[in-house]
């Protein structure tokens, strides 16, 4: 309700906005047609009676002026809004278009040149004018003056009898007929309402563009949040197709890793050069993730936790976070080289392969997408077996089947118990210095062509020569 209402203050700014500078517009119109008026009224001052040229020159003076005081108006507050102007300078130009009625009786042709002439015209003009503001009310309230004023010079110049009044059409002769003058007035007035639709259709573009640019900066704030946790091009998929993010069961593997000796190593670094270390440990370790397809799920202190094949369906996700905790092992290394840690940084992964409820889970007021099941908990305790027995990688027997083919490793003892966790585990450890880097690169290559290949969830098995 609070992000609608946000839209509309928007809307109503921008077009609060849009009409003022309409009103600049029109102001600038009216003064071209104001001075066009004064020289008009001195061309044909010789042809014209005295009085019919002071009502002319009135006319001219008087729009002049009112533009220039507008003109400093609009130069005092140049972003103030003035929501009665529009209805004030209706007002203004259709009368002093009405008051040639009053030239024209005084003039040589007498006020049949009213009908004859242009202001049928100018009417129009600034009828059609209106729909600069951007506002229907203004554009209706322009017609209505228009047929209102309109209606009075007739029924004064009727009333007056101040030109013969014909009971058939008439054209080229001094004389009207009442019903060619009524529908005159109202297809001159119906001008406004034309104007009145264009600016409708205009505010409803306006609208529609405001909604859908909010809508898309929404997306993209929320594609720049989902990133951080699933990639760029991950994120660019879930936010443009709508990926459904409720809770579902999935075969996904979990991974866990932390810094061996962190807490000792930051026992003697100040607190700024720790959060420094960490910032340039966890944008490796985060790239790596990315880079094998996996969905950072959290941090952990001096760990995170990292899925694959969840949300997405991901072809090899055991192989895939093998390859991410073998690949980090090798970044933590390049690390101790470029930051010079002594003593040197060492991590540790846990992974482990199974049936999880994978979806977004929280309150109301918060919500986070994470995975929730047994194999969560054999990862996390993986992890933590790597202090006890000197490890880097240990891995779960349903992880262990489904890379057997492409990484080697060794059985552990059958004797280790995980804490809080019954029944028996076979697990193995897989020791990064045993394999080669030329190894990783292929395997790498394997799956990153896998991922150029195909979007899908469905690709085909992948063949290792």
């Amino acid at each position: 309700m609070s992000g609608e209402t946000s839209i509309t203050e928007r809307v109503e700014s921008i077009l609060h906005a849009q009409e003022m500078a309409g009103e600049r517009l029109a102001n600038r119109i009216r003064f071209a047609y104001g001075v066009l008026g004064l020289l008009m009224a001195v061309a044909t001052a010789e042809i014209n009676t005295p009085e019919a040229n002071q009502v002319f020159l009135a006319q001219g003076a008087s729009l002049v002026l009112l533009c220039l005081a507008l003109f400093l108006v609009f130069r005092a507050w140049p972003d103030r809004y003035l929501p009665w102007l529009k209805y004030a300078t209706i007002t203004f130009d259709i009368a002093v278009v009405h008051l040639a009625v009053l030239a024209t009786a005084r003039n040589n042709s007498g006020v049949i040149e009213y009908f004859h002439s242009f202001f049928p015209l100018v009417l129009i003009l600034w009828n059609l004018l209106a729909g600069l503001r951007y506002s229907v009310a203004a554009c209706l309230y322009s017609a209505a003056v228009t047929a209102l004023m309109s209606s009075l010079v007739l029924a004064w110049v009727v009333q007056g009898e101040l030109v013969p009044i014909s009971t058939a059409s008439v054209w080229g002769e001094n004389a009207i007929n009442i019903a060619d003058e009524g529908m005159r007035i109202v297809f001159v007035s119906l001008s406004g309402a034309v104007a009145g639709v264009l600016a409708h259709i205009a505010r409803r573009l306006i609208r529609r563009a405001e909604e859908e640019s909010a809508s898309r900066a929404a997306l993209e704030r929320q594609k720049a949040r989902l990133s951080k946790y699933l990639g760029g091009d991950l994120a660019e998929v879930l936010v443009n197709e709508g990926f459904d993010l409720a809770g579902e069961r999935r075969l996904a593997t979990i991974m866990f890793t932390d810094i061996r000796n962190f807490t000792t190593m930051s026992q003697g670094t100040d607190p700024e050069e720790t959060v420094r270390l960490l910032n340039a440990y966890f944008t490796e370790m985060v790239r790596i993730v990315f880079r094998y397809g996996g969905t950072l799920d959290k941090f952990l202190g001096d760990g995170l936790m990292a899925v694959y094949n969840a949300p997405f369906d991901r072809p090899h996700a055991p192989l895939r976070a093998v390859l991410t905790a073998l690949e980090m092992v090798q970044a933590v290394d390049r690390l101790n080289q470029v930051l010079g840690t002594d003593p040197p940084l060492r991590m540790g992964a846990g992974i482990a392969t199974g049936e999880v409820v994978a979806g977004n889970i929280g309150s109301s007021e918060r919500m986070e997408y994470t995975v929730i099941g047994n194999s969560v908990n054999i990862a996390a305790r993986l992890e933590n077996l790597n202090r006890d027995l000197g490890t880097s990688i240990v891995i779960s027997e349903a992880t262990w089947r489904e890379v057997s083919t492409w990484i080697p490793a060794r059985p552990l003892p059958e004797s280790i118990k995980l804490k809080g966790l019954s029944g028996e585990h076979s697990l193995y450890a897989v020791d990064p210095g045993a394999f080669s880097a030329e190894r990783l690169d292929q395997l790498r290559e394997m799956i990153l062509a896998e991922d150029g290949a195909s979007a899908t969830a469905h690709t085909a098995p992948i063949a290792v020569h």
